[in-house]
């Protein structure tokens, strides 16, 4: 009988809401996972198969030709749902697709063409919907150098993601968000810098303690990630 005491068995890992298995295909490896995820949820695969996209065009290229095909996509739905606005005839497809193109337009540093995408959705979302784009709207102003204006609003959509039944302090989400707190205070300078610290060191501990916690598989993933922004704003 073969001795397996020293066998570790391989724990199946969770699968979340917003994991996604993104094709390991030319067209979507070079490509970031959100804008991969992003897309493809606005779309079926018989739909994505007949989309015949090139794998050799580089990455600027890849990400205009989604952007276009999200709008054309928008630019049909509107017009199917009409005379009813789509955000009220279809929500979830309004939200998916106007994500797949603030995703893309983020991806190109298309800033004004962003800014536009997300004060309409905050002027067409509610309730957990609306939070999201809050939090996707702090994130471009910490980009433009809004550094107080990102703050207060990531800040405001914190709490909802370290109680949420479906994510908590430590998810992905929460900690995101946090390190986007801590470079908007350290970039404010003054007082805030040792906030930042001060967070950083607390956020640190969290992830150290991840291991136990239903978000295990992610915890080299998020501490790679603070310690790049650390190393970026050398805290």
């Amino acid at each position: 009988m073969a001795d397996n005491t020293g066998a570790a068995e391989a724990k199946p890992q969770p699968k979340f809401s917003w994991d996604y298995d993104v094709p390991d295909t030319p067209f979507w490896r070079d490509l970031p996972f959100v804008a991969g995820r992003n897309f493809l949820t606005c779309y079926t695969d018989s739909e994505i198969s007949e989309l015949n996209l090139d794998g050799t065009l580089p990455v600027p290229s890849k990400l205009s030709l989604l952007l276009s095909h999200l709008e054309t996509r928008l630019a049909q739905r509107k017009a199917a749902a009409s005379p009813v606005e789509l955000h009220i005839a279809d929500p979830d497809e309004w939200q998916r697709l106007m994500l797949g193109i603030q995703t893309m337009q983020s991806q190109l540093k298309m800033l004004p063409e962003e800014a536009e995408t997300l004060r309409i959705m905050l002027a067409t979302s509610q309730g957990n919907s609306r939070l999201s784009w809050l939090n996707m709207t702090a994130a471009y102003k910490l980009q433009i150098g809004e550094y107080a204006e990102a703050e207060a609003l990531e800040r405001q959509v914190l709490p909802w993601m370290q109680t949420s039944e479906r994510m908590g302090p430590d998810s992905p989400q929460a900690l995101g968000t946090t390190r986007r707190i801590i470079e908007a205070m350290w970039k404010q300078g003054g007082s805030k810098v040792g906030e930042a610290r001060k967070l950083a060191a607390e956020t640190a501990e969290l992830i150290e303690a991840m291991g136990t916690s239903k978000f295990a598989k992610y915890q080299d993933e998020e501490r790679q990630m603070l310690q790049e922004v650390l190393a970026q704003l050398d805290i």
